[in-house]
């Protein structure tokens, strides 16, 4: 069974130690959090109430599912991300970007080498790196 700990103030849900924050979080006004160890737990009221022993997470399952949802929507975002850099660093404009000298340098090449020197030099790169 997993772990969960719902901080309501917060919108805080941690399940099986991922914490999110969800805008779903629909709890009664007078509970501050409720905490599941996997077999046992309770909920923390913020009125004065004595704290209630829980045994099960099954009345929060809205909220874990939700969590399970923006989770997963989470890692799909991480991994077009990552996909989408990939397919950028393939490019011959980002090969020749991260090869070129900085402009300091190629501003202090013209001036030492004349526009030839510095076209010689940046040939280098567009012929490593052609269209």
């Amino acid at each position: 069974m997993a772990t969960l700990t719902i901080i309501k103030d917060d919108k805080f849900v941690s399940v099986d130690g991922e914490g999110l924050t969800l805008d779903s979080v629909v709890l009664a006004s007078n509970v501050h959090a409720v905490q599941f160890d996997g077999t046992n737990g309770h909920i923390e009221y913020n009125d004065g109430t004595e704290n209630e022993a829980i045994t099960s997470i099954s009345a929060y399952s809205t909220i874990t599912d939700d969590h399970a949802t923006l989770k997963a929507a989470n890692a799909t975002a991480v991994s077009d991300a990552a996909a989408t850099q990939t397919a950028l660093e393939a490019t011959f404009g980002w090969k020749r970007a991260q090869e070129y000298p900085e402009i300091v340098d190629q501003l202090d090449d013209i001036y030492h080498n004349g526009i030839d020197g510095w076209k010689a030099t940046i040939k280098v790169t567009k012929d490593k790196y052609p269209k």
